[in-house]
């Protein structure tokens, strides 16, 4: 694509040239499972390489996240018995109020005279 801005200039040549591979024959040797490729930030070149997954960073992978479900159990489990007491005291305190409702109207009538 031509720049209309600067007729008088020539056109900038490309500074690389692309690795073509024709159809039917293989990558180079050990880049079949990457890919890679190069950009340019005004002050440095950086490479990036992506490659697939190896045995070892899949179980290290599958090991933390095995972690991160373990901690996570056991901070519901952590959760529930710091809740349970609270719980059962609250059931507790329900099921004796109602008796204590009952004998204490009845204690406060026998004070007042009421029958």
């Amino acid at each position: 694509m031509t720049d209309d801005r600067y007729p008088d200039r020539a056109p900038e040549r490309p500074r690389s040239e692309p690795e073509i591979i024709p159809p039917g024959e293989d990558a180079p040797f050990g880049e079949r499972e990457r890919i890679w490729m190069r950009y340019d930030d005004g002050t440095r070149v950086h490479r990036i390489v992506i490659a697939r997954p190896g045995l070892p960073s899949v179980l290290l992978g599958l090991f933390i996240l095995g972690a991160v479900a373990a901690v996570g159990a056991l901070l519901l489990a952590g959760l529930v018995l710091l809740w349970l007491p609270v719980l059962v005291g609250g059931v507790l305190l329900a099921l004796l109020f109602g008796p204590l409702r009952y004998h204490w109207r009845r204690l406060r009538d026998w004070l007042a005279g009421r029958r």
